[in-house]
């Protein structure tokens, strides 16, 4: 029972990058994608339930605490990781409370952020949990499958209008909270939302030079840029398909 809930050994070698448990995730993610889009009347029954919804993103706000109370329990280190201020943390905090409130307008706001930092959480070399399984692994897959997805559930279901200059105001927003982190993380030594001078964080697609510090900036700036395009232009192009 200790092992199964224990969130402080992490192993690059019990489940590694780009190996079959990695590629199992990723295809659940993108079925559970495919479904949403494919059958937009199903979805829009199931999650117009309101009780159902409230229960559902309470029982992920418990799972959230549940969490961080054994990031605290375990003393996972670095100290900095016990707090929720990476994004997917920040996120699968306000999503679901936004979602519960029925803020459509901020959770259109926060979305770009949300399918972004879902999509990386998968695809990036920093994909690596406890022992398969173990709370460390269900979690992990159950935040990043949750924050991915919300976004283009609930553009569905609340069938929201994507507005280019309200992107465009996120992404300043994004690049303000990037800001104050930055600072954080020098002040502090850490490595929130990786832009701390001792980020170890690669991409696959991108020369190593290029994400060693300082230039991981610059270069992680543009990648974001590019990704929330992409994810601004599928949410819209949702308000274009007929419901079937």
């Amino acid at each position: 029972m200790y092992d199964f809930f224990n969130v402080a050994d992490h192993s690059e070698e019990i489940i590694p990058m780009y190996g079959l448990i990695h590629l199992f995730t990723v295809l659940g993610m993108v079925l559970l994608l495919v479904l949403a889009i494919w059958n937009k009347k199903l979805t829009r029954t199931i999650f117009n339930n309101q009780r159902l919804v409230n229960v559902l993103m309470i029982a992920f706000l418990v799972s959230e605490a549940f969490y961080w109370v054994l990031q605290w329990s375990y003393l996972i280190d670095p100290w900095y990781e016990r707090l929720p201020l990476h994004l997917c943390g920040s996120l699968s905090i306000l999503l679901p409370i936004l979602i519960m409130k029925q803020k459509k307008n901020w959770f259109r706001f926060f979305s770009y952020w949300a399918i972004c930092a879902g999509f990386i959480a998968f695809v990036n070399p920093s994909f690596v949990f406890n022992e398969l399984w173990s709370w460390a692994f269900i979690h992990y897959c159950l935040r990043h499958y949750f924050v991915f997805l919300m976004p283009i559930i609930f553009t569905i279901v609340w069938d929201i209008k994507h507005d280019y200059r309200i992107f465009w105001n996120s992404i300043g927003a994004l690049f303000g909270w990037a800001v104050i982190i930055f600072l954080v993380d020098w002040a502090l030594t850490a490595n929130w939302l990786h832009l701390g001078p001792n980020n170890v964080l690669e991409i696959p697609f991108l020369p190593k030079s290029f994400t060693k510090w300082p230039w991981c900036l610059p270069s992680f700036s543009g990648v974001g840029v590019i990704l929330f395009h992409l994810a601004f232009l599928g949410l819209r192009s949702l308000n274009k398909k007929p419901v079937v």
